[in-house]
């Protein structure tokens, strides 16, 4: 099996959305139009799972319950493979009591699992926090596993994790403390339901280079606190919204040299990852960290301009990938960069083999 090999799959339904958030790392906005067939995403999580089971599958976009009953079967078939599912979704369909519970009531019967909905600054000129709210209370002893409040903030933001407590009117526990770091998850309620604000610092990816100012950021005091392995590069792959396979969900990948393995076809999905897994450059991202390989780079070409400050390591991964003098850098000093990752490639196996046990 390859070294990286997917645990959790982002299906970004459709680069269609209901919005169009100044921040949208996926550039998604109402004109456009990919979305994903029932097919490709099928033979996607068969796949993937047939190779190494999978923990949850996220749907995501765009908005995917844009997706209509696609959506819904492709939710009741990882369901019925026993995946977790989940869908990010900015509760669009909410604009009444009435339809928010009907939409909570077909997903939960399609089968899924994890609520999450999104609700910050950037999304408040397009859907209403009532929506939001709604959403919520729909959701409510319904028998998920998870509800969550997806909120991102600056230092200017309205839409705050107080703020959406304010507004909801209760107390929730925050995913992430002050530094960034998450912490354990919290006991569910006595509905079996764990109730949740996920609170993560807004970041400037895709669209958010034309609409976020460095005073909206919240930056690490530090580079340190940047440094370290991707979690996510292929581990936590994605289907992009026209059938291909990317390293990740954290930004529009579709086409890009280092993170796009190619499109999905049947019976060649396992060989897209081991692509992927060839890579010396995602490999050094996922095992290294971007911060490392911008380093690298920086080292041995003074003449690429690097910005000053990055508030997330995603905005370092997409500095590196998306600039074809990073990536020719690379190219020229593969060699070099081949060694670290097999050392660290080394560093990884002996971790796992003193793990074992006897």
């Amino acid at each position: 099996m390859a070294i990286l090999q997917p645990r959790q799959l982002t299906v970004l339904t459709t680069s269609q959305c209901t919005a169009a958030c100044g921040h949208c790392s996926m550039n998604s906005a109402p004109h456009r139009r990919d979305r994903l067939s029932f097919d490709t995403i099928r033979t996607t999580i068969d796949e993937l799972q047939t190779q190494s089971p999978l923990g949850v599958i996220i749907f995501a976009g765009g908005e995917p319950t844009l997706m209509g009953e696609t959506l819904l079967d492709a939710i009741a078939h990882a369901d019925g493979l026993g995946i977790m599912t989940r869908i990010v979704t900015n509760a669009s369909w909410a604009i009444s009591d009435a339809k928010a519970e009907a939409k909570i009531r077909e997903l939960r019967q399609a089968g899924l699992g994890e609520l999450n909905i999104s609700a910050d600054d950037y999304h408040l000129p397009w859907i209403p926090f009532d929506n939001v709210e709604r959403a919520w209370r729909a959701a409510k002893s319904r028998g998920f596993s998870s509800v969550v409040i997806a909120n991102c903030y600056g230092p200017n933001s309205l839409v705050t994790p107080d703020y959406v407590m304010e507004q909801l009117g209760e107390r929730l526990p925050m995913r992430f403390d002050d530094q960034g770091a998450p912490g354990s998850l919290p006991p569910a309620a006595a509905d079996g339901t764990v109730y949740m604000l996920s609170n993560s610092y807004l970041q400037r990816l895709g669209r958010a280079h034309a609409n976020v100012a460095d005073h909206d950021l919240i930056f690490p005091q530090d580079g340190s606190g940047l440094a370290g392995s991707c979690p996510w590069a292929v581990r936590s792959a994605a289907l992009s919204p026209q059938g291909r396979l990317v390293a990740c969900c954290g930004m529009e990948a579709e086409h890009n040299r280092v993170l796009d393995f190619g499109a999905v076809k049947p019976g060649e999905v396992q060989h897209l990852i081991e692509h992927a897994n060839r890579s010396v450059l995602v490999n050094a991202i996922a095992l290294l960290g971007p911060y490392f390989v911008q380093q690298f780079v920086r080292a041995r070409r003074g003449d690429i301009p690097f910005r000053e400050r990055y508030s997330t390591v995603c905005e370092i991964c997409e500095d590196l990938v998306s600039r074809e003098a990073v990536t020719d850098a690379v190219d020229e000093h593969i060699g070099e960069l081949a060694a670290a990752v097999g050392l660290a490639h080394l560093t990884l196996e002996t971790t796992k083999a003193e793990v074992l046990p006897c």
